[in-house]
């Protein structure tokens, strides 16, 4: 969808339904619009490119960064931060493991689990599918000044709080 069309859309939600119509619908729709376009994006290039989805990057670079030098976690962690069933987390977890990404250790500190440990190849995958990843983000937003992109964070981050 072009601006000039996404204009006159709201234009028409404006006229047409004057009672559903807000001021807000100008930030919602385009952000709505550039959120879709930078994740159906990352989305195509993690499945072509590392055979992943952007839930299993996300697990990835929750073990890499969250973790210390060993990159271990355990699973309930790991589904707490990513608000996850621990279902859901165990099939993720399997497919990652299935792709020799992450591999399942002993915990010293429990016997009765194991724990997420990120494997040489996971490690590497992780930080080139998040460089690319963020190569194409801030080619996104490179339309934008370094001033310009600062504000837009500090509005971002102020709607969100």
């Amino acid at each position: 969808m072009n601006i000039k069309q996404l204009k006159e859309n709201l234009e028409n939600i404006k006229i047409q339904t004057p009672d559903i119509y807000k001021d807000s619908m100008n930030i919602t729709i385009p952000f709505f619009l550039l959120s879709s376009k930078l994740f159906e994006h990352g989305e195509k290039m993690l499945k072509e490119k590392y055979n992943l989805n952007q839930t299993e990057l996300d697990i990835l670079s929750l073990v890499y960064y969250s973790t210390d030098e060993k990159y271990r976690i355990t699973p309930t962690k790991l589904y707490d931060m990513m608000l996850f069933s621990s279902g859901g987390m165990t099939k993720a977890l399997k497919k990652l493991e299935s792709k020799n990404y992450i591999k399942r250790v002993e915990n010293e500190n429990d016997k009765r689990s194991k724990l997420v440990e990120l494997t040489s190849l996971g490690k590497e995958i992780a930080v080139k599918a998040i460089k690319d990843i963020v190569e194409f983000e801030d080619k996104s937003f490179s339309k934008l000044d370094k001033q310009e992109q600062q504000l837009l964070s500090k509005l971002l981050l102020k709607a969100l709080y």
